[in-house]
């Protein structure tokens, strides 16, 4: 189906058609619910790796390159990387020596347990939520009765969320121009915080005249152009069954 006028939205891996992208997009956001409580739900390691398993499955499924999903991985890394040093250092619990200190193996399990998780937690999101458009997975959202309110928000967000990406960095590049350096002082403190303050200010302008132009065009609270309904088929449902029961068998080992 056609994207609607006026929602030039992109989502990275959306154009396509993979065994995920022909799938129903409410499908694809019943299963990414289910993929995240049986994550969350998830106690032993065996059932951990097999959902991470079945979240790398669904990156094949949906010819997601592996290389291109962790280069995205990055801020979740470095803060995976912080849990692997201060909870085995810091956790409670019996301890093991290991030179000329002690760690905590209740803490080494659970960064274990939160890596695990994380990690099927975004790849199966990037599976299933990243090969639909923007557009489509909202109407699913309204299709299982989420708030209206709630799904606007989601909406905005992501629509303009670039916006201001692309704003602060418009503001750090004419901070670099005019020989800005960061260090470890007050001033960098400083130029930060007005680099925020900067951000906040045009956010907020913006927010207003978007506001504005969408009542002069007659915004009610909804978006008619996407409020349309899509009929399943056998083949949407044998497909979502099939995936569903795998992803039952990997919570069960």
């Amino acid at each position: 189906m056609a994207e609607p006028m006026g929602l030039p939205l992109k989502v990275a891996f959306a154009e396509g058609n993979s065994f995920l992208h022909t799938m129903d997009p409410r499908l694809k956001v019943f299963l990414a619910a289910a993929l995240a409580l049986s994550a969350a739900a998830a106690s032993n390691w065996s059932s951990l790796v097999a959902l991470l398993a079945f979240s790398i499955l669904l990156l094949f499924l949906g010819h997601i390159p592996l290389a291109s999903v962790m280069k995205r991985l990055a801020l979740l890394d470095s803060l995976i990387l912080v849990l692997w040093i201060t909870l085995p250092l810091l956790g409670g619990g019996k301890r093991v020596s290991l030179g000329t200190c002690s760690l905590s193996i209740e803490g080494v399990v659970m960064a274990g347990t939160i890596t695990l998780r994380s990690y099927t937690a975004v790849f199966g999101f990037t599976s299933l939520l990243g090969t639909t458009p923007i557009y489509r997975t909202m109407n699913a959202l309204k299709f299982f009765h989420m708030p209206e309110k709630l799904v606007l928000l989601l909406h905005f967000t992501y629509r303009y969320a670039h916006v201001f990406f692309d704003e602060a960095s418009k503001l750090h590049r004419s901070m670099t121009l005019r020989a800005f350096k960061p260090g470890f002082n007050l001033r960098t403190l400083r130029a930060y915080g007005n680099l925020m303050g900067m951000i906040f200010l045009k956010a907020f302008s913006r927010a207003e005249r978007v506001s504005v132009a969408m009542e002069l065009r007659g915004f009610n609270g909804t978006f008619p152009d996407i409020c349309y309904a899509e009929k399943l088929n056998l083949t949407q449902a044998m497909r979502c069954a099939g995936l569903g029961l795998l992803l039952l068998g990997c919570v069960l080992i």
